[in-house]
């Protein structure tokens, strides 16, 4: 008799602890969606204000050449928009019509200028998200630099070249952080 009850208590008792577990659930899943709401809604604001005051860092991931393959990138390229200058440091993949002077200098097969004579136009498109044109005026090489960019900071960059094919590269947007001066 009393193995009975003792079988009878521990059926009980994981009875008990299983309705606890499943009860409380729903409640932490729930609490789990909030947080990510709560984030994707902070991220989609941190995008915008970096937008809106023209201050953020296009981090390219993949380079997108035209007949080309395209090719996953690995280094630290990127192009840094501030209001009063960009710096750009993007490798390229492609069609020249023109040889470089010196095919040795990365700054003359690369896609590498610094610039504070620049036209800056962002808009709005219908996707919630931006489309920026940049046009640099005292870069040789490079006419004309196409940003579309998603709310949630996913972006795609057009380069258009005076003496080159076309290159696109897929990317994020991210924080632009000043540098520490030592």
């Amino acid at each position: 008799m009393n193995t009975k009850r003792n079988y009878i208590h521990i059926l009980c008792s994981v009875m008990l602890l299983f309705l606890t577990l499943l009860g409380s659930n729903p409640a932490s899943a729930q609490n789990t969606k909030t947080t990510r709401a709560q984030k994707t809604a902070e991220k989609k604001q941190a995008i915008k204000n970096m937008m809106d005051n023209q201050n953020f860092v296009f981090m390219a991931q993949m380079a997108l050449p035209q007949g080309w393959s395209n090719i996953q990138l690995n280094y630290n390229y990127n192009v840094t928009v501030s209001k009063d200058s960009i710096d750009c440091y993007l490798p390229y993949y492609g069609r020249a019509y023109v040889a470089p002077m010196n095919p040795t200098d990365p700054t003359q097969t690369g896609i590498q200028f610094k610039t504070k004579k620049f036209d800056y136009n962002n808009s709005s498109n219908k996707k919630s998200g931006w489309e920026i044109t940049l046009v640099p005026h005292d870069v040789k090489e490079t006419r004309q630099m196409i940003l579309s960019v998603s709310d949630l900071g996913y972006a795609n960059l057009n380069v258009i070249s005076n003496n080159r094919q076309p290159i696109s590269f897929n990317g994020y947007i991210t924080e632009n952080k000043p540098k520490d001066k030592k």
